[in-house]
């Protein structure tokens, strides 16, 4: 062997040496930094990142400070697209509940005899429910029961009674000596499917009480939910011994409750000579959070306006006051470590790889607040778009990416546009991965505001576990290598978009299952609901292509107001009215249409099977 052929070759082998070492290295640093985010937003110090508090501010700050340190700028005047979020309320003082009682003694004619006055202590006796209406309603009141009517199963509290007008006093879950999840009175036991019954009954206000039990006299807390938006109806929750003080001595509401237990027939009836007057203001607490967006510009001046969009979102449930499945008592941070600081920390680290090294598309990062409450801020983000939605060429999606297990990856949105699916299986066989797949572009994260909007998507994640949602996703159980792998994979993805000639088309997928919350429904209408409260009803975002929605004239950004007899104020009336049909079946929805949703529209529908 020459001495040319040796140093050649040491040559070879030196260079090998030097390229694994440098890419260990690179990983290194890449895994130390997803560490180290990841540690920080999944801290104490963050207290769970709720939108709108002082750890989700913090959270944003960070983002931004990282952008301006890798040199990744501000996409409008600064790093922040700011909104507000309701985080609560406050119960004003016009907030009262009066009863006039008339205690009549035998041979006494009742219009001879004053009544008894008297009143309960707001946040002592009773307080208002987060999904109460606001204002004063007076009349009669009525024992409803279990406030469940179930008339084929047969069972109906409202048989004996005549609802409209009246304050009813409705018992907590149902008439059974042990809870079964699979009895007949299971899916008419909530809170809200029994204010939504009382409502359409045409019911002035419900006066909820809990079963016998040692918290029975324990007021249930007053904090916001989801989504859910308000009942259109009055609605207090009490504790027992205060409710006891109106029921009359001859029929006390223990009796009552005894008898139809034990009986399993309804047991309602006026209660004689009372009349109570209840006025509710509850006010909204709001608090300003943001959106955290910088921008990389492209090389190619002929692409300089197609943006590739690459979201996650970075707030998470902040001490568990709504979407926690958490099952202990105590008040303690969700840190929220695989959601979503995994896809927080990898959207800034491929961010600060593309800063370094710019693609011919111009690339925005995006960290999104509000998700946890309903793609708020992403919505937020489409409604108000800092550049036009229009000339964005695809946004890709990270969404807990942070839970790698068997080399297994799930790609949501790869039916959005023709250019994905064997072109996304190409990259991921490249890196290794075994993906799952779903066509759709909707679904319960940030993308799906931008699908709404006709734009190409792709959402990754690595896949739902035994923490998600709980004080127990943290830090410590993320798998770093394999996220340092994510984004090796994402990174090709979104420089693969941006090498392509030409923007990817869009395709809007054919009817799945809705993205609503979990219900017991067997049909589906094909919309995709708007998940922040609105004043007249249920917004859509979109609808589904070929769906019973699209078929019967309904599209996006209408309102609706009604489903067959049941009036749609939130998600929850629309699930809840979906329960009452079966596929095949058909019902009058009406929607509000128009730049000021003031044109009344109505539209038959006819409900197809929902797709499992």
């Amino acid at each position: 062997m020459n001495s040319a052929r040796k140093f050649s070759l040491l040559t070879f082998f030196v260079f090998c040496f030097f390229s694994v070492f440098l890419l260990k290295a690179q990983d290194s640093t890449l895994i130390n930094g997803l560490r180290d985010h990841i540690k920080y937003l999944a801290s104490d110090e963050l207290q769970g990142r709720g939108s709108g508090t002082e750890g989700c501010t913090k959270a944003a700050q960070y983002i931004a400070s990282f952008f301006k340190n890798h040199s990744i700028m501000p996409l409008g005047a600064d790093y922040f697209q700011n909104f507000t979020v309701p985080v609560g309320y406050t119960i004003k003082p016009e907030t009262k509940t009066k009863f006039a009682i008339k205690v009549i003694p035998q041979g006494v004619a009742p219009e001879s005899v004053k009544p008894v006055n008297m009143g309960w202590k707001v946040g002592n006796e009773y307080t208002p429910l987060a999904f109460s209406e606001s204002g004063t309603v007076s009349g009669e009141i009525a024992f409803a029961g279990y406030g469940i009517s179930n008339p084929s199963a047969g069972y109906d509290d409202y048989a004996s009674i005549d609802p409209k007008g009246k304050i009813l006093i409705i018992i907590r879950g149902t008439p059974e000596k042990k809870v079964d999840p699979h009895s007949k009175f299971a899916e008419h036991s909530s809170l809200r499917a029994k204010a939504t019954v009382a409502r359409d009954k045409g019911a002035a206000a419900i006066i909820f009480v809990s079963q016998p039990s040692d918290s029975a006299d324990q007021l249930m807390p007053l904090k916001y939910e989801t989504g859910m938006g308000k009942s259109g109806i009055i609605a207090l929750h009490c504790t027992r011994t205060s409710l006891d003080r109106i029921f009359p001595r001859e029929r006390k509401m223990p009796f009552a409750e005894k008898d139809i237990i034990a009986s399993q027939k309804p047991s309602s009836f006026i209660l004689p000579n009372t009349i109570v007057e209840i006025t509710v203001a509850i006010e909204t607490q709001m608090s300003q959070t943001s959106n955290v967006i910088g921008i990389v510009s492209g090389t190619n001046p002929a692409k300089n306006n197609e943006y590739i969009v690459l979201g996650a979102h970075y707030d998470h449930l902040g001490l568990g006051e709504y979407g926690s499945l958490y099952a202990g008592k105590k008040t303690v941070p969700h840190y929220g470590a695989d959601d979503n600081a995994s896809g927080t920390a990898a959207m800034m680290e491929i961010a600060s790889q593309i800063a370094k090294q710019p693609l011919e598309r111009p690339v925005i990062f995006m960290g999104f607040s509000g998700e946890e409450m309903g793609l708020l801020g992403s919505a937020h983000y489409v409604k108000n778009p800092l550049v036009p939605n229009d000339n964005i060429a695809a946004m890709v999606n990270l969404d807990m990416v942070g839970r790698l297990k068997d080399n297994k990856l799930n790609a949501h949105g790869t039916g959005s546009s023709s250019r994905w699916a064997n072109w996304v299986d190409s990259i991921a066989k490249l890196h290794q991965f075994e993906l799952s797949k779903s066509e759709d572009g909707f679904g319960p994260s940030d993308h799906s505001s931008f699908y709404g909007q006709n734009r190409p998507v792709l959402f990754f994640f690595t896949g739902l576990h035994s923490d998600y949602h709980r004080p127990s996703d943290t830090w410590d159980k993320i798998n770093y290598a394999g996220e340092a792998r994510v984004i090796g994979f994402v990174s090709n993805i979104v420089s693969s978009i941006a090498e392509m000639k030409a923007m990817p088309d869009f395709i809007k997928v054919k009817q799945s299952a809705d993205a609503s919350r979990p219900m017991k429904f067997s049909v589906t209408l094909g919309v995709i609901p708007d998940y922040s409260d609105h004043p007249k009803g249920l917004k859509i975002t979109g609808v589904r292509e070929n769906s019973a929605a699209s078929k019967a004239g309904i599209l996006a950004d209408d309102v609706i107001i009604k489903l067959g007899e049941t009036t749609v104020k939130n998600i929850y009336d629309y699930t809840f009215a979906l329960g009452k049909y079966k596929p095949g079946d058909e019902a009058v929805a009406i929607v509000l249409r128009g730049p000021r949703e003031d044109k009344e529209v109505k539209v038959t529908v006819r409900f197809e099977a929902k797709q499992q």
